[in-house]
């Protein structure tokens, strides 16, 4: 089994918890992946999946992320986070959802012997009752399981669980004002859980434009700049490339000027693999501005990883701020 990470916040979670030993696990329906029940026997269904296929539930959730554990459990390394993503297997394939997440791992009390039947009897019982369809039951592919980006896997690492060697379940609870994804993996001797309310992110980050950006240069020295890379890689998305524009419109307006283009990360991750990945970004940024004429003699990149944060890596805001690009005068 991978191991389990870092101790992060606990935060109790709420629903239904009574003990049914003799649960008909039948009772909720098990969709296809295009969300509707098969026929006995008949083969799982190759479209994409489909949530929007799948019935409205009408029950009263109460506060995320609605689901609280059986007498005798207890969360341990949970942590919640504003906008994230996660991966849910659908039964073919696994499926990026994004919005408001919370992961944690299940353990036993003291004095408590851990079953994972009894866990998931639980569960699955607290789930059914609120109108959650179990879209998967059963061993993610090995394959699959292993091809997720490693970025992925350690984002995922308090609440995806064992995948790689156990079974798993996949759970969608649709009403009319929200979508609710969650995995849920019962081992041997411990538990993980995921639940992820899906939302588009809330745009906050705006363009710089060149005047803006000479402005901070000429005031502080140095600028932040909102350039978006690819997960785990340095290249560049195609909406920063207006703000790629504007800094090498502000590079021409400033015949004079150079600048060392320095690329930061949060902490999330090995420090040796941020270093490299934070310079990778900074020459991705450089290498964009030259491609658009400007002399590659006034530019330099570096990389800083998470070793010069700007606010605290324990918080989804202070992480975000951490990864950055800076643009800073050179003499």
């Amino acid at each position: 089994m991978k191991p389990f990470p870092r101790l992060a916040s606990v935060l109790t979670i709420v629903a239904a918890t009574a003990l049914l030993a003799a649960c008909d696990r039948k009772a909720a329906p098990e969709a296809t992946e295009a969300g509707a029940a098969p026929a006995e026997g008949a083969p799982a269904a190759a479209a994409p999946f489909d949530v929007n296929a799948l019935p409205l539930s009408t029950a009263a959730l109460g506060d995320f992320p609605y689901l609280r554990l059986p007498d005798g459990y207890k969360t341990l390394n949970s942590e919640d986070q504003a906008f994230a993503d996660f991966p849910f297997w659908t039964g073919a394939r696994f499926q990026m959802v994004e919005g408001r997440v919370h992961q944690t791992q299940i353990t036993n009390d003291d004095g408590k012997t851990f079953s994972r039947l009894e866990l998931l009897r639980n569960m699955e019982h607290a789930l059914q009752t609120a109108g959650a369809v179990r879209v998967f039951d059963g061993q993610i592919p090995s394959a699959d399981a292993h091809a997720l980006p490693e970025a992925v896997q350690l984002a995922a690492l308090n609440g995806i669980g064992d995948i790689y060697n156990d079974p798993s379940q996949t759970w969608v609870l649709r009403q009319a004002d929200r979508t609710v994804w969650i995995h849920l993996y019962a081992g041997s001797q411990m538990g993980s859980m995921a639940v992820v309310e899906a939302k588009a992110l809330t745009p906050t980050a705006g363009l710089l434009p060149a005047g803006e950006l000479a402005r901070k240069i000429a005031a502080d020295g140095r600028v932040a700049v909102p350039v978006e890379f690819a997960v785990d890689k340095a290249d560049i998305l195609d909406a920063s490339r207006p703000q790629i524009d504007a800094m090498a419109q502000l590079l021409k307006d400033e015949a004079a000027l150079r600048l060392s283009v320095e690329g930061h990360t949060d902490n999330t991750g090995a420090a040796d693999r941020n270093r490299a990945l934070s310079e990778e970004r900074a020459r991705a940024v450089v290498a964009a501005l030259v491609r658009q004429g400007v002399d590659a003699k006034r530019l330099q990149a570096k990389g800083f990883g998470a070793d010069k944060p700007v606010a605290g890596n324990d918080s989804d805001e202070g992480r975000a701020r951490n990864r950055r690009v800076e643009l800073v005068r050179l003499p």
